[in-house]
């Protein structure tokens, strides 16, 4: 894939606001939030973090929720509206599932479609959040998503795997922030990182080298993105 195919446009928009319910979970205890329908989320504190096992059923592909979007990322939202990105669900057909840990103790949970797994910002449609629960103290908390509106990002015309259309969205998205001309040695390093990918994915490699590929080119574009946004500042 050619650089100008990747190219997209990232705008700066002023936020939307969503209201979520922030959890106080108690120590020592597992809460199981709704987070609607079959879906759900198993909470318990453990010291100074807290375990978070999301499982979700009768997930349709990101791309369905919001166009060209590749991940479901799960977030915990603190009462200061702070997101703590707790990862991307492992879908499994139409199930989808994470294990993961936060720091807050009091937060409530949200997934949004993402075009990659490591966006530092949710996007401006929540897919599911927490209900209110019974057992628990909640309180409603107006917060803000939607800082980064992604257009025109690469589209899967050709059924390659999420995680390498991920790594080209990475990209792409840290093109739009002019990080080639930014910060040009770590842009050069995630073009490079993602020419590898490409590289191995067109000679059908094993899927998880492919795979080991498709994050480092990842890891790479979101450093040349936080970067180049640093220098707007």
């Amino acid at each position: 894939m050619t650089l100008p195919a990747l190219i997209c446009s990232l705008l700066l928009l002023a936020p939307a606001s969503a209201e979520v319910s922030v959890v106080q979970f108690p120590a020592k205890s597992k809460i199981t939030l709704s987070l609607g329908g079959k879906n759900k989320a198993d909470v318990e504190r453990a010291g100074t973090v807290a375990k978070v096992l999301v499982q979700a059923e009768g997930l349709q592909p990101p791309q369905s929720e919001q166009s060209r979007m590749n991940s479901y990322v799960v977030w915990a939202v603190s009462p200061e509206g702070i997101f703590d990105n707790l990862g991307e669900l492992e879908i499994a057909g139409a199930k989808g599932s994470l294990a993961a840990t936060t720091r807050f103790d009091r937060f409530a949970i949200v997934i949004t479609a993402e075009p990659h797994y490591m966006v530092d910002k949710p996007g401006a449609r929540i897919v599911f959040k927490n209900d209110v629960p019974r057992a628990v103290p909640a309180v409603p908390v107006m917060v803000e998503i939607g800082s980064y509106e992604y257009t025109n990002l690469p589209e899967n015309t050709g059924g390659a795997p999420a995680l390498v259309m991920e790594a080209r969205a990475a990209l792409a998205i840290a093109y739009s922030v002019s990080a080639d001309r930014r910060v040009d040695a770590e842009f050069r390093q995630a073009k490079a990182a993602l020419d590898t990918m490409e590289e191995l994915y067109t000679r059908a490699s094993m899927p998880d080298v492919v795979a080991s590929a498709a994050n480092a080119a990842i890891r790479r574009a979101h450093r040349a993105t936080t970067l180049a946004r640093q220098t707007f500042r």
